[in-house]
């Protein structure tokens, strides 16, 4: 990777979008305030600066990416208040790796500290103090998020995609936003032969995009693959990502409910609304896909059978598990594991 640019080259970068010119890394060390605090004025549009800085004082930030997405860490050692105008040209989603964090936008108040994820609202004025602070950051453009969506039958409304809350909506879904950062960090980013693919930074920023609308609360809905475009609320989506990714596990409407933040009687509303069935139809579902995918792995001349295989994905009838297969996938359980 490129070594990090001075000061001087930080200064000649544009104002609306200084971390989306190219793949390079760029950065920035410094002990001087006066530059710290230009810097950090102009990208993320502070005013009114109060800082309380001392001898020790340091400054630095690093970033890389494409014009897309962009991954990198900035760290303040000392103090500062600030206030920030709306930043609509990007997302930038963080995690306190050191120190802390404050932030008010006049709805919420967050205090972050290590190891806690958040997104800036970026269509408010935001209240900001830090505190020795020390971030992880990913910035993820705004048109092109909103164009992704658009691709994966998912629309915003007039206003544009608007984050609802700061925090992500369950910690394993926060848990998810980091494993995939990590990987399009340590498997992207720092590796010059897939920044230099295409094909490899767009299936990176998919990624991105997917993981942080199902770990933020976002006003995005799904428009569906039909005529009609039913919209699917956040709390829904929560529902059903939480199915798939659950589906093996020993879940019910109870725990459905909590991923979607609802109480049981909700969910089953929210989804004789929007979808026209229940979480436990969605469940057997999504269980039904999974045996139909291990059928298909399976060998009978290693010991796999249907009867196991059902089992395994709560069937405890055969003969259900049977007529339900066939009515899904055209043909007998039997006949999938023996092509």
């Amino acid at each position: 990777m490129a070594s990090p640019a001075t000061p001087t080259a930080w200064n000649s970068v544009g104002a609306r979008r200084p971390d989306f010119d190219d793949p390079r890394v760029r950065g920035v060390e410094t002990d001087d305030p006066a530059v710290a605090h230009s810097i950090i004025g102009r990208i993320y549009r502070l005013r009114g600066l109060t800082p309380a800085t001392g001898p020790d004082f340091s400054f630095g930030r690093v970033v890389s990416g494409d014009d897309r997405f962009a991954m990198g860490q900035i760290h303040y050692r000392g103090q500062l208040h600030a206030v920030s105008e709306p930043l609509p040209e990007f997302f930038c989603i963080s995690r306190v790796l050191e120190g802390r964090y404050g932030l008010s936008d006049g709805r919420a108040e967050l205090r972050a500290q290590a190891g806690d994820r958040f997104v800036f609202p970026s269509d408010r004025v935001k209240e900001h103090r830090w505190d020795d602070m020390h971030l992880g950051q990913v910035m993820l453009d705004r048109v092109a998020v909103e164009r992704e969506l658009a691709g994966l039958s998912l629309a915003t409304p007039a206003e544009g995609l608007q984050t609802l809350t700061m925090e992500p909506v369950s910690e394993a879904l926060g848990e998810h936003w980091g494993s995939t950062t990590r990987h399009v960090l340590d498997g992207v980013l720092s590796n010059d032969a897939a920044m230099a693919s295409p094909l490899v930074r767009s299936a990176a920023f998919r990624s991105l995009v997917t993981a942080f609308v199902e770990a933020f609360d976002t006003n995005v809905v799904g428009t569906g693959r039909s005529s009609d475009a039913r919209a699917l609320p956040s709390t829904v989506r929560r529902a059903l990502a939480f199915v798939e990714e659950h589906a093996h596990d020993d879940i019910g409407v109870v725990e459905m409910a909590e991923a979607a933040r609802l109480t049981p009687r909700g969910l089953q509303l929210a989804f004789r609304r929007h979808l026209d069935t229940t979480p436990m139809a969605a469940l057997r579902a999504a269980r039904l896909r999974g045996a139909h995918a291990d059928l298909v792995l399976g060998d009978p001349t290693l010991g796999h059978t249907v009867a196991g295989i059902a089992l395994s994905w709560g069937f405890a009838n055969p003969g259900r598990f049977a007529a339900l297969y066939s009515t899904q996938f055209g043909r007998t359980p039997r006949e999938t594991l023996e092509s």
